[in-house]
């Protein structure tokens, strides 16, 4: 497993003098049945998974789960920052 908790870029930045409008990593070859990437950018998270299919069958439903829970926890989120 690797984890890294550094925090991307809050404002745009440029490659070569071209904007930099998304970011999104991966990796290859990793011997891992599921990677999960949290790339943040000015002020936005992008969330890239990749699954090995001969251990996870059904990776649409992965991402339809995933997106559900993430709804779930957004909403918990929001709900508790209205009641205080």
């Amino acid at each position: 497993m690797s984890f890294s908790n550094m925090v991307g870029p809050i404002e745009e930045i440029s490659f070569y003098g071209h904007p930099v409008t998304y970011m999104a990593p991966s990796v290859y070859g990793h011997p891992h049945a599921l990677t999960m990437h949290f790339q943040s950018y000015m002020n936005k998270m992008t969330v890239s998974l990749t699954v090995d299919p001969t251990d996870i069958s059904d990776p649409h439903r992965l991402c339809d789960d995933w997106e559900e829970s993430l709804r779930s926890i957004k909403a918990a989120v929001q709900e508790k920052s209205c009641t205080h």
